[in-house]
This record gives structure tokens, C-alpha cells and sequence, in this order.
């Protein structure tokens, strides 16, 4: 594997990348609170079926630009970053894999932009305005999202989750995963680079730009209908995400849809079980016509 930083645009984007840059290309996007680090065991694998793998550190994280201002975070401007990247590596369109966040800047770019996505591969993540819909109507999600509210309060959510050597983080994400998934070495990737200046404060901007209090009380807009190729894989033993997340973002895809429930896995998919992962994104990948717009 390699990296190197990437123009996109407004900002430039650090990437891991492995593969022949020929081969056709597969974008990966990392989720909160993680980077490009959180695809470690797909990037080979994708290489190794002749794909050329691109996982960036999302705006914000890692090695990539942290602009200052909640604004700059806004999914507009995230999703634009995506498509930056998609045409900065040379090509007009990808194969895009998304987790969390991740997954939904990739539901983003499918419905806004689906002729740059050769096909899509969701990671238990829900189209967002399915999830703002679910916050506002449905008790269970409510209870499982939170989080999304404290993460609302600057500084006090930044000190909430990296006091006592990032604590509450290591609960809220590693201990919530099947043992093993992040033992200690891997989770210091991930403090590390939350840990650098301004980091963690760029990643609650997400929420903090796209799901502020305000926007629980009015009615969401409705989710884009995805007409790409898609396949949603999806950990059952996630306790953030409510099963009817899945449900009502599979039935905004009109175009081919492949489901995978993937039974006691939690919310940590490609990390937890990276071999069925990886298994089931190259058969996915596989029936897609090679090639294509460049």
C-alpha cells in the first residue's frame, strides 16, 4: 500500500491506496471516528483482485485538511469532496464503499450524482434523511441516537470522550465490537489520530453541521432514489442502528439491490468480520461489468 495527499477541491485528501492504478477503482469512505486505518483488511484484498483501492481520511481526520468553521462540514460540501477525489485519481466514475458517515456520503453521491457510481456498497449506514425521519418518529432509534445530541456541546463532548485516556471513546466504539476486533495496537491508530490538533473537534462538526438540535423537530426531506447497483451488507448486532434503518433504505434503491444481513455482528462490519466482508464485496464487485468510463 501507498499514500500520498490528493487536491479534491476545497481541500486536499490523504489516501491509502493499493493496486494498479489501471484497474478500476474502489473508493472506500470511513465512518466517525475513524480513517482510511478502518479499511486496512480490504484495501490488499481489492488489490489483489486487480482493483486499484482508494481509502481516503475523510475531511477532517488524519493526514487530511481540517478546515475550521461546523459549516465546512456540511454534507454538500463532503460529498463534493468525494466526487473531487473520484475525478482526481482520472476517472469519471467508481465503485464507492461506504461505512457510518461514510456510507452516508456514498448514499449521498449515488442519489445526487449516480453516474459517477459504478456501483455502491453500503456498511450499516442508513440514507440520512431515512435516519433524520427515524430520530424524529421512531423511540427506538431516538434511544439509540443519543449520542448525536451530546455531541451537539463544543468542548463538552470533546472532553466527555477523550478524558481519562479517551474512556467513554474506548466504550463508546471498541468495547461495543466482538473481542478482538481493536485490540490495543489498532486502537491507538485511531486515538492517535483523533488526538491530533483540531481532529476530534472536525469530526463532531459532522453532527454538528448536519443533524443539529433544531432539525429533530421539522420533517426531513425525502431520501434520493438510488438507481446504481447496490448491495447493503449489514451487522444485526449493531446498538446504534435500528433495524428499520435498513428496511427503509433498501426500499429507496430502484435499481438492482443485494442485502446481506450478517447475524451478531456489530456496527464495526469491515473490521469485525473483515473476511465475509471482503468475500462478499469481491463476488459483488465482480458481477459489475469491468471497465466502463474512465
Amino acid at each position: 500500500m501507498s499514500a500520498r495527499r490528493i487536491d479534491v477541491g476545497e481541500v486536499r485528501l490523504a489516501v491509502a491506496e493499493a493496486g494498479d492504478p489501471a484497474g478500476d477503482p474502489v473508493v472506500l469512505l470511513h465512518g466517525f471516528p475513524e480513517q482510511s486505518h478502518s479499511w486496512r483488511h480490504q484495501l490488499p484484498a481489492l488489490a489483489r483482485a486487480g482493483y486499484h483501492a482508494v481509502a481516503p481520511d475523510l475531511r477532517g481526520y488524519g493526514g487530511s485538511d481540517r478546515p475550521g468553521a461546523v459549516e465546512d462540514y456540511a454534507a454538500p460540501k463532503l460529498v463534493g469532496d468525494v466526487a473531487g477525489l473520484i475525478r482526481a485519481l482520472g476517472h469519471e466514475s467508481a465503485h464507492v464503499v461506504g461505512h457510518d458517515w461514510g456510507g452516508s456520503l456514498a448514499w449521498g453521491l449515488a442519489g445526487a450524482r449516480p453516474e459517477m457510481v459504478r456501483s455502491l456498497t453500503i456498511l450499516n449506514a442508513p440514507q440520512g434523511p431515512v435516519s433524520a425521519r427515524l430520530r424524529r418518529e421512531e423511540p427506538s432509534q431516538q434511544a439509540k441516537s443519543w449520542y448525536m445530541l451530546l455531541f451537539q456541546f463544543p468542548g463538552v463532548a470533546e472532553t466527555w470522550l477523550s478524558a481519562d485516556d479517551w474512556a467513554n471513546l474506548r466504550r463508546f466504539v471498541f468495547d461495543t465490537a466482538a473481542p478482538g476486533t481493536f485490540p490495543p495496537e489498532e486502537q491507538r491508530v485511531f486515538i492517535e489520530g483523533l488526538a491530533r490538533d483540531g481532529a476530534l473537534t472536525a469530526a463532531l462538526n459532522y453532527y454538528r453541521a448536519n443533524m443539529p438540535p433544531a432539525s429533530w423537530l421539522r420533517d426531513p426531506p425525502e431520501p434520493a432514489e438510488i438507481t446504481v447497483p447496490t448491495m447493503i451488507l449489514w451487522g444485526e448486532a449493531d446498538v446504534y442502528m435500528d433495524p428499520l434503518l435498513l428496511e427503509r433504505s433498501a426500499a429507496t434503491v430502484t435499481g438492482p439491490l443485494r442485502v446481506e444481513r450478517l447475524p451478531g455482528v456489530s456496527h464495526w462490519v469491515q473490521q469485525e468480520v473483515p473476511d465475509r466482508v471482503n468475500e462478499l464485496l469481491l463476488d459483488f464487485l465482480g458481477a459489475q461489468p469491468r471497465g466502463g468510463s474512465a
